[in-house]
């Protein structure tokens, strides 16, 4: 019994004096050793629940960016007149809407946002010995928590849209549509750039810090897996789903949420080799 001990605390103390930057250890310090390597099995099994959720989240993500914006570019030599009256082609994939559809591609993602915060542990043990690192995270937070206002007003965009398109249409030669009406989906469109934005283009310095936190050297993943993050994905996904794909165009909305995915399923398989804790 007592030659096993002495094997497994040998064993211990070279795991905690590399893992956890223990310079030495008392003799018989099985209970401090045990302790270490406990706390680093459970950061361990968090990261893993936590890249899962935000696994998870960017599963919820895509779904709801394929039922809310998953439309086909609109026609302009049939809808043309409409665009031009109402200042933007946005509108226009709201002609005819599937109003179920819309409603759940909103709530889906709005609903999955706290498994996206989630998420942001595992970034956050990976990233902490960076400054930079660290200032990424809390960028991603703070992009993450606007980004559902953003993506839920494409459904009341949507519905006046809709009534905008039936006032254009209803409106006989030489008759005005109903002002209120267009004006009513022109505030919501310009509520949405405002909202969509802020979100997008924090998110976005956030992922660059994170890129920039990786290539220096001073995470648990080797330097070249910034190649993997969404910023570096962004472009070759961006090509494919303008690809012919089974139910196009309904992932042509999603690349940031595609991108999201992609890491996330990357993040996991790195740490099969490069252990996160």
């Amino acid at each position: 019994m007592n030659g096993l001990v002495r094997v497994d605390t040998g064993l211990s103390r070279e795991r905690c004096r590399r893992l956890r930057g223990f310079e030495s250890l008392e003799q018989g310090n099985v209970g401090s050793i045990c302790s270490a390597i406990r706390d680093e099995e459970v950061v361990h099994m968090l990261v893993i629940w936590s890249i899962l959720a935000f696994l998870i989240s960017s599963l919820c993500w895509i779904a709801g960016d394929a039922l809310i914006v998953g439309f086909r570019k609109p026609d302009r030599r049939e809808h043309g007149e409409f665009i031009e009256l109402m200042g933007d082609d946005a509108y226009a994939f709201y002609t005819c809407i599937d109003e179920p559809r819309l409603r759940w591609g909103a709530l889906v993602a709005n609903y999955s946002i706290p498994l996206m915060l989630a998420g942001l542990y595992a970034h956050w043990v990976l990233l902490r010995g960076s400054a930079i690192g660290v200032a990424g995270v809390a960028l991603l937070g703070i992009g993450f928590c606007l980004s559902p206002l953003a993506h839920a007003t494409f459904y009341p965009l949507a519905l006046a849209s809709e009534r905008a398109y039936i006032a254009y249409s209803a409106a006989g030669d030489g008759e005005e549509p109903d002002g209120v009406v267009l004006e009513h989906a022109r505030r919501l469109y310009r509520f949405l750039v405002a909202a969509w934005f802020p979100a997008i283009g924090l998110t976005a310095l956030g992922w660059i810090l994170v890129c920039i936190a990786l290539g220096s050297g001073t995470t648990a993943f080797p330097w070249w897996s910034l190649f993997l993050t969404p910023p570096f994905q962004a472009l070759p996904w961006f090509a494919l789903t303008r690809l012919p794909y089974p139910g196009k165009p309904l992932l042509d909305g999603a690349l940031f949420n595609i991108v999201n995915l992609v890491w996330a399923i990357a993040f996991l398989l790195l740490m099969v080799s490069h252990p996160v804790t």
